[in-house]
């Protein structure tokens, strides 16, 4: 068996462009393209980056709650892609995730504890009424909330509240791996940090294994093990999450981290300001996908692709700035103060 207990390779997820009245594909927006990582058991890797750069599909897709378009994706060294409906539906106990949105990831019409219940029936997992109101009361007090909340419904509950019950809806088939789906972005900052350490305590009690989706670099720094940055479907940078952050590569990792803001006013850092758009997942420009904003651009990075380069480290970066990114058969010229 892998060390690994989630193994992605070559990943994508394109969805087609259709126009006319018969609906004919004329494209695909790449929503995720040739994205591959790790992840080890009790590990937390942080995947970041601007909104629509394709981090919440990839989670999905691991999940296989939408269908990957390529690539495999292993959990336990089994293949999850190539797995059947009864197959599927086992491995559901073991990877799930906690929705964005607190808001309307929770049926309104059931009360919290008939949803807990409904899901522990379903699997199997206690088989007497009495054994299932029992788990419910006790998942309820592991996230934070009183046993007797179980007969209220969700409209009844604040934002960091349902967030709360969705965490203990994860944790209710005692999984081994969540996808946290950007589980704080909705929430006011007091109530963030709270709910970043239920996560930091519950991995810790129950030795669980998280891949960590956000926009916010901040909150990433503090729950992340390693630390993965997206731009238009592919990772530019992933690495060790406190070499990441005191040694960014990457020009648009050093970007997004220079606008991080920093608790002391007497610490200055210098503001990275990206020009142009984000260019469309429909229609990507050759060579670096990133040449366009980047301040340090040259010649070479309209022309070439660079791959995920190891520096031997464990730290990989997708820039042609540095040696290791450039591609077999590739003589690269970096020339200081040349845009591409």
């Amino acid at each position: 068996m892998s060390e690994n207990l989630i193994e992605v390779r070559n990943l994508k997820k394109f969805f087609p462009i259709k126009r006319g009245l018969l609906s004919k594909t004329v494209g695909h927006v790449k929503a995720v393209n040739d994205v591959s990582f790790d992840i080890k058991p009790g590990e937390t890797l942080g995947l970041v980056g601007e909104s629509g750069c394709g981090k919440t599909t990839a989670g999905r897709s691991i999940l296989r709650l939408i269908e990957p378009t390529a690539g495999s994706v292993k959990f336990e060294g089994k293949e999850v892609t190539k797995m059947g409906v009864t197959e599927m539906r086992r491995l559901r106990r073991e990877m799930q995730i906690i929705f964005q949105d607190p808001y309307s990831s929770l049926n309104p019409r059931i009360t919290i504890g008939g949803m807990l219940a409904e899901i522990i029936k379903f699997h199997g997992l206690r088989t007497t009424q009495a054994a299932i109101n029992d788990r419910v009361a006790e998942l309820l007090e592991i996230v934070g909330l009183r046993a007797e909340y179980s007969r209220r419904y969700p409209h009844e509950f604040s934002g960091g509240q349902r967030q709360r019950i969705g965490i203990a809806r994860a944790l209710s088939v005692e999984p081994k791996f969540i996808v946290c789906d950007e589980p704080v972005s909705a929430l006011d900052v007091s109530i963030q940090s709270q709910v970043i350490n239920l996560l930091k305590d519950l991995q810790s009690q129950f030795g669980l294994t998280y891949l960590f989706i956000a926009h916010d670099l901040s909150v990433v720094e503090h729950i992340s093990d390693r630390v993965a940055v997206m731009y238009l479907g592919e990772i530019v940078e992933i690495g060790d999450a406190k070499e990441l952050y005191h040694n960014p590569k990457h020009p648009y990792t050093q970007s997004l981290l220079s606008a991080v803001p920093h608790p002391d006013p007497r610490r200055k850092s210098e503001r990275i300001i990206l020009t142009g758009d984000v260019p469309s997942p429909a229609n990507l420009p050759n060579g670096c996908y990133f040449h366009p904003r980047c301040p340090k651009a040259f010649t070479d990075c309209s022309r070439v692709h660079p791959v995920l380069g190891n520096d031997g480290s464990g730290h990989h970066t997708r820039c042609l700035l540095w040696p290791e990114s450039a591609p077999a058969g590739e003589k690269i010229t970096v020339t200081e103060n040349q845009t591409a």
